[in-house]
């Protein structure tokens, strides 16, 4: 390893740590900044007022099936699976 390559290497590291460094403080800042900020906008909250909540829509009325088909209806299901395993 000559010392061009020790050098390469050692500024390398020394960019990592600066990167890593940056990023760091940046994400305390951020933090910090969310936590004032929440503070803030809870001291105000109460001048916006909220929202009414909507109230669903009524579903219109879906037509019951008729109830003597039930014989029917088994009789097409097993006919179609008879059919479908054949």
């Amino acid at each position: 390893m000559n010392p061009n390559d020790l050098a390469l290497v050692k500024s390398g590291v020394i960019l990592l740590i600066a990167g890593m460094g940056m990023t760091f403080i940046f994400l305390i800042i951020q933090i910090i900044c969310t936590n004032i900020s929440s503070k803030v906008s809870a001291k105000f909250a109460h001048l916006i007022q909220e929202p009414e909540p909507k109230k669903p829509a009524k579903k219109p009325a879906t037509a019951a099936a008729p109830k003597g088909n039930d014989a029917a209806i088994i009789a097409a299901i097993a006919a179609a699976l008879h059919h479908h395993n054949a």
